[in-house]
Order: structure tokens, then C-alpha cells, then sequence
């Protein structure tokens, strides 16, 4: 690992994840923008007063090396997003948050390790898109769970349409083999049913699983003389629907301000779940540092990323509350704060700037070849099998290159072109594209 623990980055997100090494982090929980067009901002006198973040994706904050990567590094996701601009247009808000998206996950899903998992916290705003994305990456086979977090909302608006209530996440694992230990539990509502059938009296009776959750309701049966029994339900193993941890409201101990904030219940019942004692938890938009607080809370190390040195100011603030006898002062030293991208020092670091040009040809296009780039040729091979029932399609030739983005437009320069696909001699397209690598070694 390349990453000390307790590591607040206050940086794009996007170098951070592509400086740190392969295969190194257990647990990722992420919490992006939820492309809602707008700019969200903490309120003045919060103990987040200063933090904002923009949700508005628009085209000229999409880097065209990001579509390049996406294209030669993960060519199912250059086709998905290649649809949705082909129906909206490139410069749609889906299609530019898809991108932004993509190749932070496509590192997500580098940096975990082999018994890894991913939860994606999202909205119904892009939750069916960003589902064919993570599929795409982590593989359909891959995906456990989608959570849906149900709130209550007292204060939901009228209106012609059913009230948002719920947040969903996404549950991926790197494999089959993941961390999965620490099943959450629920009472199970049947045990309650089953004392209320066997009261004489139901109604005069007043059935509780935990008293310290229902003072003011005792209180009344007490005042009217009325019998109270405490119910210890039986634990079963949680379900997908999440309905006992509510949004922070208002009067809230841990409420920081910061908007989009989520419960540390929630992140705890997560890192619990999907990682052990000195995991490695990592969360790319930490914002006001809730899954860095619970990471800490569980015994676990974390990395925290964002854009605003707010995350690193509140994370310090909210551990040394955590700590008794101990305040802020414990966490100034222990708390590590970065804006510079991490080095990567593992074996593969060596092979990422290298890339393959490689040669590709179809019967039934005589003297034409598809001289393109791809990270992975066979998997490039078989993306172009997938839509030829008679799979003709030939891996002629490939070159791992670090000058792979020169000799693609070198060759494309150089013989005629149509629909990206190049006319002339199969061996005189190799021969250059082998001699323009030894000119440059």
C-alpha cells in the first residue's frame, strides 16, 4: 500500500485514485455528485460554513483523454456512452456525467483487491445508468445488491406524483470471493405479531422491542394504568429495504451542515458488513468525512478524497469529539492531509504508460484493417466478435507501446481512411507501425 492511513486528499479525485497501487483497498464507499444541475453549498454558522460542491456536468468539463481511455482502456463502456449521445447529443448532461463517472470507477475498480467490494450511493436520477455502467466494469456476475435506503419524510410536498423517499446503492464485488462477514440483523416483525395473537387484551396492552426508543409512548400506559411488556425479537438476517436509519435532521449530534450529508449508521452498517478490523477503506467524494469517522469508529484505516479542504478541517473536528479525554489535538497529529497525487510503486505501475496498437481484419473487407489502441487486445478482439455471428473477425497483428497514441495517428495519416478502417498492404501497415517504435526507442 502506497497510502498511509488516515489520509484526507484534497485534490480531482481521478489522480488521486490513478497514483494509488492495484489490488490494495478492501472497501470503497462512494457518494458522488447525482448529476441534479445544481450547486450545492453549506449554510453560514455551520461547522461546514465553506464547503460546496458543483452537481452540473457540461461538455467542457469532460477531458477528451478521458473518452480516449474509456475507448482503448474498457470498450463496452466507449459503446454505452457512444448510445447515449447518439439518443441525446455529446453535449447532454447524462452523457458528460457518464463520462466524469466512468473512468473514476474504471480505477475503482483497479485499486480493489481481489476480495474487494464497492457501494455506490446514487439516486433514481441516474441509478438505471450508472447500473449498466457498473455492470459493465465490475460484471453483471459481480453485482450483489441494490439497497434501497428508505427515509421517512415528514415534510414531503403535494404534488402530482409520489413523494421521494429513498436513496438506492449499489452493491459490486470485485469477485466471489469477498469480504462479506458481518451479516447486519433486524428484529424480526413476526415475533411481535405473535405476542399481540396471545394478549387477551391487545388493546390495553403496549409492546416494545427497547424501551430507551419509546419513553413518551410508556409514559402514557403508565399515567393510564395500562400493561407494558418488553418484546425481544428474534434477529434475522437484514433485507435490501433499509428503513430504520433516518435522514439528519435538524437537532442531530453529528449533524455537520455540510450538504448531502449521510448518517454515520449507515456507513457503519456498510463498513461492518463488507470489511474486517484493519481493512482499508477508502471513500473518492468524503465530503464531510462520514465514512472516514465510521471507519475509525470500527476499527478499520481509511483514505479520504475531495476537493475541499473542508473534508480534512471536519473530519479532524468530528474524531476528536470521538475520542475522550483525548480532542482535537489527538487527531491533528494522526490526521494526514495531502494535495498532491500519490506515486504509484507497484509492478504494474511500470506497464501503464504502455499500450497496444494492434491490427484487426474481416473477411469481407479485403485490403481494410482496424489499426486502433486497446489496454487488453483480446478482450478488444472479442467486442468485435460479439456482433459478428460468423466471429471472422482476426487479430493480424499487435504492439505494446508507450508511443501508442503517435503511431495510431501516424497510421492513420498515412494510409487512406473510411470509417476508421485503413487501405493498403498488411505487411507495409505492420512494418510501420514496428520501425516508428525502434525510431523512438
Amino acid at each position: 500500500m502506497n497510502v498511509d492511513n488516515r489520509m484526507i486528499f484534497c485534490h480531482d479525485n481521478l489522480d488521486i485514485l490513478r497514483g494509488i497501487n492495484s489490488d490494495c483497498i478492501d472497501l470503497i464507499y462512494a457518494d458522488p455528485p447525482f448529476n441534479k444541475k445544481k450547486t450545492f453549498t453549506a449554510p453560514v454558522g455551520s461547522s461546514a460554513e465553506g464547503a460546496s460542491f458543483s452537481d452540473i456536468f457540461r461538455e467542457k468539463d469532460i477531458k477528451e483523454e478521458w473518452l480516449k481511455d474509456i475507448e482503448e482502456d474498457h470498450y463496452a463502456i466507449h459503446k454505452l456512452l457512444s448510445a447515449v449521445k447518439d439518443i441525446e447529443g455529446k453535449s447532454s448532461y447524462n452523457f458528460c456525467y457518464l463520462a466524469y463517472m466512468a473512468v473514476r470507477l474504471m480505477e475503482c475498480h483497479r485499486i480493489l483487491k481481489e476480495t474487494g467490494s464497492l457501494y455506490l450511493h446514487c439516486d433514481p436520477t441516474m441509478s438505471h445508468y450508472l447500473k449498466l455502467l457498473l455492470d459493465s466494469i465490475f460484471g453483471e456476475k459481480n453485482f450483489r445488491n441494490e439497497i434501497i435506503w428508505h427515509y421517512p419524510n415528514r415534510f414531503s410536498r403535494l404534488g402530482n406524483f409520489f413523494s421521494f423517499m429513498n436513496d438506492n446503492l449499489f452493491f459490486y464485488s470485485k469477485t466471489n470471493n469477498y469480504v462479506f462477514s458481518n451479516m447486519p440483523t433486524a428484529p424480526s416483525t413476526r415475533t411481535l405479531k405473535s405476542y399481540q395473537r396471545g394478549w387477551d387484551t391487545p388493546g390495553d396492552a403496549l409492546l416494545v422491542y427497547d424501551e430507551n426508543k419509546a419513553q413518551r409512548k410508556i409514559r402514557e400506559y403508565q399515567e393510564k394504568n395500562k400493561r407494558i411488556k418488553y418484546v425481544k425479537p428474534k434477529q434475522v438476517n437484514m433485507g435490501n429495504v433499509w428503513s430504520d436509519i433516518n435522514i439528519i435532521n435538524s437537532q442531530a449530534k453529528e449533524r455537520t451542515g455540510y450538504p448531502t450529508q449521510k448518517p454515520l449508521a449507515l456507513l457503519e452498517r456498510i463498513i461492518r458488513a463488507s470489511s474486517n478490523e484493519g481493512d482499508m477503506v477508502l471513500d473518492p467524494f468524503c465530503g464531510c468525512a462520514t465514512t472516514c469517522v465510521a471507519a475509525e469508529r470500527l476499527k478499520r484505516k481509511w483514505i479520504g478524497i475531495d476537493v475541499s479542504v473542508k473534508a480534512y478541517e471536519l473530519v479532524k473536528e468530528r474524531l476528536g469529539k470521538e475520542v475522550e479525554n483525548k480532542g482535537t489535538l489527538f487527531y491533528e497529529e494522526l490526521v494526514r492531509f495531502n494535495t498532491d497525487p500519490p506515486a504509484r510503486n507497484d509492478e504494474d505501475a511500470y506497464s501503464t504508460n504502455k499500450k497496444y496498437v494492434y491490427i484487426i481484419s474481416h473477411p469481407q473487407y479485403e485490403g481494410e484493417y482496424k489499426v486502433g489502441i486497446a489496454s487488453d487486445v483480446k478482450s478488444r478482439l472479442g467486442s468485435y466478435q460479439t456482433g459478428d455471428p460468423g466471429r471472422n473477425y482476426e487479430l493480424e497483428h499487435s504492439c505494446l507501446t508507450p508511443y501508442f497514441r503517435e503511431i495510431e495517428a501516424y497510421i492513420h495519416k498515412k494510409y487512406e481512411n473510411k470509417h476508421e478502417w485503413v487501405q493498403g498492404d498488411l505487411k507495409d501497415i505492420q512494418f510501420d507501425i514496428e520501425h516508428y517504435e525502434h525510431e523512438n526507442e
